[in-house]
């Protein structure tokens, strides 16, 4: 059995738990993370979930998860991306993008620059099934053929990495 820690509207944790699978009411919140390696040429390293997957089998997606209990946001990165496509997430390379507020969640947008190539992932099967460097323009051809998950905040993600991809790395890349 999964627990989550409850926050409340202001993000901060109630001390009550939830179980996973269950739903979540009222003003009751969990913490959700998306990550999205980032290579040098700018592109998106993304997904295909798992056909097992109880949400969006099938589907395209950004890297992610939702944090067990204990567990902070930071921490939560580090571990989806880990067990999801063996990547590790680091201080040097890794970059807090934007959090907002949806439905009974709290979501964290990571970014983490990495130039590993598909063939040294180690994709999670229970999860995973496949997992490809994409363009901007190819994450749009997905959505259009009902393939991506439609996340509402690609616009605003692709204006941060417009404005920062080039200095929030600046001194990090010759260490990748």
């Amino acid at each position: 059995m999964e627990l989550w820690d409850i926050y409340d509207k202001f993000f901060v944790k109630t001390g009550r738990k939830h179980e996973r699978g269950k739903p979540i009411t009222g003003d009751d919140f969990h913490l959700i993370v998306h990550i999205y390696p980032i290579n040098s040429k700018g592109q998106l390293l993304i997904q295909k979930r798992a056909d097992t997957v109880s949400w969006k089998p099938g589907y395209w997606a950004s890297t992610g998860g939702s944090a067990i209990s204990g567990d902070d946001a930071w921490t939560t990165c580090q571990k989806e991306l880990w067990e999801e496509l063996g990547i590790r997430a680091t201080p040097q390379n890794s970059y807090l993008a934007m959090m907002f507020r949806k439905y009974n969640s709290f979501c964290v947008i990571w970014l983490v620059r990495t130039d590993v190539s598909v063939e040294e992932l180690t994709l999670q099967p229970a999860e995973v099934t496949e997992a490809r460097w994409v363009t901007r323009e190819e994450i749009k051809e997905l959505e259009e053929k009902g393939q991506w998950i439609g996340y509402s905040y690609m616009d605003f993600l692709y204006h941060l990495i417009d404005e920062e991809f080039g200095t929030i790395w600046k001194d990090t890349t010759s260490n990748m």
